[in-house]
C-alpha cells in the first residue's frame, strides 16, 4: 500500500511568470534620460534579454514622454516670450 501525499499535486499554471528581480526605478527627468533609457531598451532587444514586442511598447511610451517634454519646453518658451512682450507694451 502506498502512502497518500500530504502535499497537493503540482498544477500547471498558464499565466505569465513574474520577474523575480525587483525592477529598478529609472530616472526619466530629462530628454537625455529618456534617450539613454531608449538605448538600453534597444540593446536589451538586440541581445535577446527583452522580447521585441515588449521592447517596442516601452520604446513607444518613452517616445511619447519625449514629445511631452518637448511640448513643455515650447510652452515655457512661449510664456516667456509673452511676458517679455507684455512688459514692452
Amino acid at each position: 500500500m502506498t502512502a497518500k501525499r500530504k502535499t497537493p499535486a503540482l498544477r500547471a499554471v498558464t499565466s505569465e511568470v513574474l520577474d523575480p528581480i525587483p525592477r529598478q526605478k529609472v530616472r526619466l527627468h530629462t530628454v537625455d534620460d529618456l534617450r539613454l533609457e531608449m538605448g538600453k531598451v534597444y540593446n536589451d532587444m538586440r541581445s535577446g534579454r527583452l522580447e521585441s514586442g515588449e521592447g517596442t511598447k516601452l520604446a513607444y511610451v518613452l517616445g511619447q514622454m519625449v514629445k511631452v517634454f518637448e511640448l513643455a519646453v515650447i510652452e515655457r518658451r512661449i510664456e516667456a516670450l509673452e511676458m517679455t512682450h507684455e512688459q514692452k507694451s
